[in-house]
């Protein structure tokens, strides 16, 4: 407490009465807290608060299950529903959050790709047309070759198949990096498909 000088009016009748009543809170608080502070009022309250949780426990239950029953039959939300609620939106967010994260390397990604892209579109166009080249040779070399030679079949059969199969690699690319270019990769599938 603030401390007051000791000079009274001696014209104020209250005065008295005043300092009487600061110096009775004053030893009131000294005692209350020293009370407080001591080891035998914090052990009785401790048993004080363990009694009370034991006693209160059964009927806490009741209440809970009281509780559920009734939110159950009016088709409310128990505490338990609200708690498996606010994990998977939780669970949500976090999701959400790493997808928004995957989203913008993606975008990082997608405009760091056309500085580079012109130079591998027109790499590609130009593989693209030595293939389409090759297999109109090869299929001109199939039909030019006579039936009786089997095994020299089997080795352009096995040869074509890894033609094919390199064109689906291919043309899988190209329609990821150029979709303008997928009616130039269908054409090259078309002719691949001939062939066999």
């Amino acid at each position: 407490m603030n401390q007051q000088p000791d000079i009274t009016n001696p014209f104020d009748p209250m005065a008295t009465w005043r300092a009487a009543r600061d110096a009775s809170l004053e030893s009131w608080s000294k005692m209350m807290i020293e009370f407080v502070n001591s080891e035998a009022y914090s052990q009785a309250t401790s048993q004080w608060l363990d009694t009370y949780l034991a006693y209160s426990q059964p009927f806490q239950r009741a209440i809970d299950t009281t509780m559920t029953q009734v939110l159950t039959g009016l088709n409310m939300p128990i505490r338990a529903d609200v708690t498996i609620l606010a994990e998977r939106l939780t669970n949500i967010e976090v999701r959400l959050d790493d997808l928004d994260v995957r989203l913008d390397d993606i975008q990082r990604a997608v405009q760091a790709l056309p500085a580079s892209q012109p130079a591998a579109d027109t790499n590609v166009e130009t593989r693209l047309d030595k293939l389409d080249a090759r297999l109109d040779d090869i299929q001109r070399a199939v039909q030019a070759l006579p039936a009786s030679q089997p095994a020299a079949d089997t080795n352009v059969e096995a040869r074509l198949d890894k033609l094919d199969a390199r064109l689906d690699d291919i043309q899988r690319a190209v329609k990821v990096k150029a979709l303008p270019a997928s009616k130039r990769a269908a054409d090259t599938s078309a002719k691949a498909k001939e062939v066999k």
